[in-house]
């Protein structure tokens, strides 16, 4: 290291593998070891690296679950994150998007200060979208949580915060911004983007067996789920006209029952229930 800064050149891979066979006295097994781990990484911090981009080309899946040693695996992953961020910004490019799962493995909370900080900060100042999961919550680094103002939060992940004043239904989820306090529940779901050409006017014979799955599927889900919040629901994805055909095809068939039920201190309301018939339906077409 002295001879590579005497030089003034960067300490780099390339420089440390470089003068490696220069240091008096360090010669046998452990230089060819480390040589060789010095080695798998000369080119990785050249960002004109084309075989690096054709393989970052397009929408790719990196999966570390199968590396032997965890730590190593936290490594690489942040690695190929550093190698992503310096490719993108020495080509200008702003339109890129990248999710991190399981980012407690990356940013992970610490009793001693974080060695993460330099990329979080490379991450923060990125001008494309980034996306980081996680299901350890307690685990993610805290200057992560605060430096992030966007949160979403599912259920359960949600009623686990003390500072959780108010209850959202199983299976929701909470979208909270910091800059402005604001929380807002929302059902996930599939949105499919309407093309210009439509179905023909007048429903199928027989409802599909994906639209009568995932009725039955929100009546299970929603015990007061009545046929205008059914209508509702799946209004953006499916054609109302398919809707009532299936809801009235389920009703024949004795799968849901229409009854009287109690609402809370409301008024009771007519919703649906899933029978036996139908639980062994949906059970089928989930097969």
């Amino acid at each position: 290291m002295q001879v590579v800064a005497s030089d003034g050149s960067l300490l780099s891979p390339v420089s440390l593998h470089d003068v490696m066979g220069k240091v008096e006295g360090f010669r046998g097994f452990y230089v060819d070891k480390l040589n060789g781990k010095i080695g798998a990484l000369r080119l990785f911090d050249a960002v004109d690296d084309q075989g690096f981009d054709r393989i970052m080309h397009g929408n790719v899946t990196i999966d570390f679950h199968n590396a032997p040693y965890p730590q190593a695996a936290e490594l690489a992953a942040a690695l190929f994150i550093a190698k992503i961020l310096a490719i993108a910004h020495a080509k200008g490019q702003t339109d890129a998007f990248v999710m991190v799962t399981e980012a407690h493995r990356i940013f992970r909370a610490l009793p001693r200060p974080a060695h993460s900080n330099r990329l979080l900060v490379h991450i923060l100042e990125w001008s494309a979208a980034t996306v980081m999961s996680s299901g350890q919550y307690p685990s993610l680094s805290q200057l992560l949580l605060q430096s992030v103002p966007v949160h979403v939060y599912s259920s359960d992940a949600w009623h686990s915060q003390t500072r959780a004043v108010k209850g959202i239904l199983s299976g929701s989820c909470v979208l909270q911004d910091s800059r402005n306090d604001r929380c807002q529940s929302f059902v996930p779901r599939r949105i499919m983007t309407k093309t210009a050409d439509y179905a023909p006017a007048h429903a199928g014979r027989y409802a599909t067996p994906e639209l009568t799955r995932l009725v039955l599927e929100e009546v299970d889900r929603f015990p007061l789920s009545t046929p205008q919040s059914i209508m509702q629901y799946f209004a953006p994805e499916f054609l109302p006209v398919d809707i009532n055909a299936s809801l009235a095809s389920l009703e024949k068939q004795g799968c849901l029952i229409l009854e009287p039920k109690e609402s809370g201190s409301g008024p009771r309301l007519f919703a649906y229930t899933l029978s036996e018939k139908g639980r062994k339906l949906l059970e089928d077409l989930r097969d």
